[in-house]
């Protein structure tokens, strides 16, 4: 039974399979660095796991306590509306299990930095 918290790291999809794979590494990574908290990969289309898979299977693996964080950097379509609708119907699906949809990573505080940072100028 799981008592972790868990992390849902949800990107867009593709349809190469090297996006599954680079979004199983970057899980793996910060699973490695994060002690006490369990992350899971989830895509909003054409891969799998979907996020309504990887929400129920951490249900089903004991999770009380699941935070969802879109790999998006701007305020589209799927940040505005695909996504709270989804998490909505999660929400109600699962009223036992306290469910957060953090903010898209566009929107982090230090994104900015990073992207100095990435681009040499930081």
């Amino acid at each position: 039974m799981q008592t972790n918290p868990v992390l849902i790291l949800l990107g867009h999809g593709s349809r190469t399979q090297k996006t599954l794979e680079e979004m199983e590494e970057l899980a793996a990574k910060l699973q490695e660095a994060s002690q006490g908290l369990t992350v899971v990969a989830a895509f909003l289309t054409l891969l799998q796991p979907d996020l309504e898979h990887a929400v129920a299977v951490s249900v089903a693996a004991g999770a009380e306590e699941i935070h969802v964080l879109p790999l998006f950097f701007f305020s589209g379509k799927h940040v505005l509306e695909d996504i709270p609708a989804l998490f909505k119907v999660l929400s109600e699906r699962y009223p036992n299990v306290r469910l957060s949809l953090k903010e898209p990573l566009g929107r982090h505080p230090r994104f900015f930095d990073l992207l100095r940072q990435a681009g040499g100028f930081g």
